[in-house]
């Protein structure tokens, strides 16, 4: 049962793209789009209120966020089909987005900003924003056929919740940047070497080991478990840029090549030829 303050999302826009659940002290959010890939948009706000939610359950001391089908998620939703225009059809202007924080619940705010342990269980793809939405939880556990990849460059945008300053965090300036500016889709086994995931198993087997691995937090002192988390996000300070981040993704959104970016890759064509303008 909703705490009385967090708002009723069956009365929000496709409450059916996120399944929320509460099994003892595990917390689950479930991207439930999968002939979709689960894209972001209109769910993000589903998400934010999920984790409020979650949040006001004294109950639930760890969440696991998982997906339905074959991907984890597969980015920004530049296709709709089935929401009511993916990220743009609030007719929000970009700078009422960056100065009133006008955005589907804030959800990446509050993805920062959640004082409880969460392990994300990632499958197939997860990449743009459904790696951002991964590695903003406290530990990722993929399954082996897992890609993950900072793919915005193909649409013309930059990474903009925090992925710039997280890879040059984890793996260095020289690394991020081939990842970033290259748009590389890297496989799970691979980022398991630079500790960007904590393990990599079987599909069959990666919800059971998500769970259990919340489980195990579960079983350990609350509160300390959040004091612990507080220091370590503090010292990575990964939200550093965050508005600078989403003022560079607006304004670049704007520019005739991102605009042409999108298109192909919404339409399925070859990249345009860039003009800079």
């Amino acid at each position: 049962m909703p705490s009385p303050w967090v708002a009723d999302r069956s009365k929000l826009p496709h409450p059916e793209s996120v399944e929320v659940w509460v099994d003892g002290q595990i917390g689950h959010i479930q991207l439930a789009e999968p002939e979709r890939l689960n894209p972001l948009g209109a769910n993000e706000i589903h998400v934010h209120y999920a984790l409020e939610e979650l949040r006001a359950n004294l109950d639930v001391r760890v969440v696991v966020l998982s997906a339905q089908g074959r991907a984890f998620c597969a980015g920004a939703d530049i296709r709709p089909t089935n929401h009511f225009g993916g990220h743009d059809e609030l007719d929000w202007s970009n700078g009422q987005r960056l100065a009133y924080k006008y955005a589907f619940g804030n959800m990446w705010e509050t993805l920062h900003n959640f004082p409880k342990p969460m392990v994300a269980a990632v499958q197939g793809y997860c990449l743009g924003g459904g790696w951002e939405l991964a590695h903003m939880c406290d530990l990722i556990i993929a399954s082996d056929d897992a890609v993950f990849g900072a793919v915005e460059m193909d649409v013309g945008l930059p990474p903009f919740s925090n992925t710039c300053n997280y890879l040059a965090k984890m793996v260095g300036k020289h690394k991020a940047l081939d990842w970033l500016l290259n748009a590389r889709r890297i496989p799970a086994q691979e980022l398991l070497q630079h500790d960007l995931v904590n393990q990599v198993v079987p599909r069959d087997q990666l919800f059971d080991t998500a769970v259990e691995v919340a489980k195990t937090i579960a079983a350990r002192p609350p509160l300390t478990v959040a004091a612990v988390r507080q220091l370590v996000k503090k010292s990575m300070n990964t939200m550093e840029h965050y508005e600078l981040e989403r003022a560079w993704a607006y304004f670049l959104k704007g520019t005739d090549d991102s605009i042409k970016a999108r298109a192909a890759v919404a339409e399925r064509q070859p990249p345009p030829e860039f003009t800079g303008e």
